[in-house]
């Protein structure tokens, strides 16, 4: 099932729109109702948005570090980021710390299929964090907790 957002233009569903199997953003993933989903592979970003918001999920989508801090200042009603770690100019890992020191209540998941060991320089990551390519239900159960 597809659906086409005329407001985007690309796949996905309007804010407020009935969405498929009977269930909204709130009974499906508790307190998260908006998703940013930020992936400098656009086929990637947009499969992510169209899959949350088949599961009740309204989502942005930003395709660089940069631009997702813009939708940040312009959407204050995003709860979680779904970030990629590999990017060009600003990877996930510094976009997170730029999201968790302004936005500290924005909930933040780096997803990746590779990180480079030096990327982490000895630190622990503070984030939580799905391995690519990976399964919608996964990524709902980490926006769950």
């Amino acid at each position: 099932m597809s659906s086409w957002c005329s407001e985007t233009g690309r796949p996905g569903f309007p804010p407020g729109a009935a969405r498929p199997y009977g269930q909204d953003a709130e009974a499906q993933v508790g307190a998260i109702r908006k998703v940013l989903v930020v992936d400098d592979e656009a086929d990637v970003a947009d499969l992510a948005e169209m899959l949350l918001a088949a599961h009740g999920m309204d989502t942005v989508v930003a395709y660089s570090g940069a631009q997702a801090l813009d939708m940040l200042a312009a959407h204050p009603d995003i709860d979680a980021v779904v970030s990629d770690v590999m990017m060009p100019g600003m990877n996930g890992l510094e976009l997170a710390e730029r999201i968790s020191g302004n936005y500290p209540k924005v909930k933040i998941i780096l997803a990746s299929g590779y990180m480079a060991p030096s990327m982490f320089d000895g630190r622990p990551l503070k984030q939580l964090f799905i391995a690519k390519p990976y399964k919608i239900d996964n990524l709902l159960q980490l926006l769950r907790t």
